[in-house]
């Protein structure tokens, strides 16, 4: 039987938001100093469990109370009802710039910082030069912080973390930040700490890449939890809250009509969700739409492309001969490839779903999904041909 890292038990967080602000000594004396507020709480009877060595991801739109969770469980917020238990040594990256101070120098907050994280003198020493070459801040390091970017914050937060060797790890949103050759690196430590058992809570708002890394996912919508478990039925249900909220969530998509929605789109391996796929392997790319009403001739079609917009593959349902016509008002559908004999790249995925004949357009999502595709063949083009040369 695991052990739990976390434990959140009916956790409650009440903020006071006062409806108006008296200024000046008469105000405050009619209202014998009592100024009108109402309670408001950001998040309500939250309780869930984290296994030890377990990635568990957040997710919810802004206002959902993400952030308040995590300040919580980190302790730089005190829960106004319930508990919250932590075994193990734990890091928090709670926000852009936590426990730096502008006017200090980068040297200087990484032994500020590190003390507010449990380390001693002696051990930011010992770590300083890791801290730093992974901060790619070598010539900054002794500039005030005040002249950092805000990358340049996320860099070195994420470095003295990456360094501190935590059991349990708090992200909130460190990710949104920082150029992509960063992020990926900052997510090849998240792996390396999930493989050596460090225990991680994961807020943010890109549910593909929480669903890719996930052992399971906590949706959040005012401050209630309203999904738990599977990442990918988690991802699902995230996507149609957004989705019952407004139709200009969905990244670039379009509705001629309003009969048929796009839920979700992702890249999957063995019933996973992922970022990277392998040309050799078997992937599927899995559909959710919802249909507001029975269409007898519907037909939900794909495209896969190079990020210059070239298309690289194209079929449909009825190409491939599945009849969606009995199938209800939502559509679970995977398009499964035994292999993708294209070379290492990126590539992205339209979806579409139209009328038998082509003649009506029920809705369309351009360059829904984006993926990385890696191959060890060398060569020039798109596609991965099987070649050799051979002298006469």
């Amino acid at each position: 039987m695991s052990t739990n890292a976390i434990s959140v038990k009916g956790v409650t967080k009440t903020f006071r938001i006062y409806k108006e602000q008296l200024r000046t000594i008469k105000e405050r004396a009619l209202h014998l100093g009592r100024i009108p507020f109402s309670d408001f709480d950001a998040i309500h009877d939250i309780s869930f469990d984290v296994p030890e060595g377990s990635m568990t991801g957040i997710l919810g739109h802004n206002g959902s109370g993400k952030s308040t969770l995590l300040k919580c469980i980190a302790g730089t917020l005190t829960p106004t009802f319930g508990e919250i238990s932590v075994r193990g040594r734990m890091a928090a990256l709670l926000e852009l710039g936590a426990g730096f101070h502008p006017e200090l120098t980068g040297r200087e907050n990484l032994y500020l910082a590190g003390s507010i994280l449990g380390l001693t003198k002696l051990e930011v020493e010992s770590r300083f030069s890791s801290i730093v070459e992974f901060a790619e801040l070598e010539d900054f390091i002794d500039t005030q912080m005040k002249h950092y970017s805000s990358g340049m914050f996320a860099r070195l937060g994420f470095a003295l973390a990456a360094n501190i060797e935590p059991e349990v790890l708090l992200i909130d949103e460190v990710l949104a930040v920082g150029d992509e050759a960063f992020q990926l690196k900052c997510l090849d430590q998240i792996r390396r700490f999930n493989e050596s058992g460090v225990t991680m809570l994961f807020v943010t708002h890109d549910v593909d890449l929480a669903s890719s890394i996930c052992d399971e996912l906590i949706v959040l919508d005012h401050g209630q939890i309203i999904s738990q478990g599977n990442p990918r039925e988690a991802a699902i249900d995230y996507r149609k809250s957004l989705h019952a909220k407004s139709e200009t969530n969905k990244p670039n998509s379009t509705s001629p009509t309003e009969e048929v929605s796009i839920v979700s789109v992702s890249l999957e391996s063995g019933n996973r969700p992922i970022m990277t796929a392998r040309s050799d392997e078997p992937i599927g790319i899995n559909v959710v739409v919802t249909l507001k009403k029975p269409i007898s001739d519907l037909v939900v079609a794909y495209a896969i492309k190079t990020i210059e917009g070239g298309l690289v593959h194209s079929s449909n349902t009825k190409l491939l001969d599945v009849d969606l016509s009995e199938v209800g008002s939502e559509i679970d559908l995977t398009f499964v490839f035994e292999n993708l004999p294209l070379l290492e790249g990126m590539y992205e995925i339209d979806i579409g779903a139209h009328s038998s004949d082509g003649s009506i357009l029920y809705t369309q999502a351009n360059e829904i999904k984006r993926f990385t595709l890696t191959n060890s063949s060398v060569g020039a083009g798109v596609a991965d041909l099987s070649v050799r040369a051979q002298l006469k």
